[in-house]
């Protein structure tokens, strides 16, 4: 059982780093940058290394707010936004930690990167909006 849970944990931090490379080597921006080795080297040993500490705590983050979300939507009669407003930050953001972002070339972000929106107040009823006889 723990040589499966090895092999899916290896599996995991190292397919990134691959896809990563393939992904350096095809754009031309990384062709006519010259970085240092060593630089970039730490990055693509780094990231999976921090990766396997945040994206752990930041899934179990993710889960429970998925679940309280569900739980304030339920518990305000089915009110979407009251859910969204618990699921946008605990549930969006930042889940790996990859070389660019080391680089500081993408944001970190932790939470959601993108508060709700203001609810738009809708027409206020007037006199001729009141049923006849009123």
């Amino acid at each position: 059982m723990w040589r499966l849970i090895l092999g899916v944990v290896v599996a995991v931090l190292v397919s990134p780093v691959a896809s990563w490379a393939q992904q350096a080597q095809s754009t031309p921006q990384a062709q006519q940058e010259s970085r240092p080795l060593g630089i970039e080297l730490a990055r693509g040993i780094a990231a999976p290394l921090l990766s396997a500490v945040y994206t752990p705590v930041k899934f179990s983050l993710g889960v429970t707010g998925a679940v309280l979300g569900g739980v304030s939507g339920f518990l305000t009669g089915g009110n979407e936004r009251a859910a969204e407003g618990v699921w946008r930050p605990l549930t969006g953001g930042t889940y790996f930690i990859t070389p660019q972002l080391l680089a500081r070339q993408s944001p970190f972000v932790p939470f959601g990167d993108r508060p709700v929106e203001p609810l738009t107040p809708g027409p206020t009823p007037s006199s001729s909006m009141l049923a006849p006889g009123y």
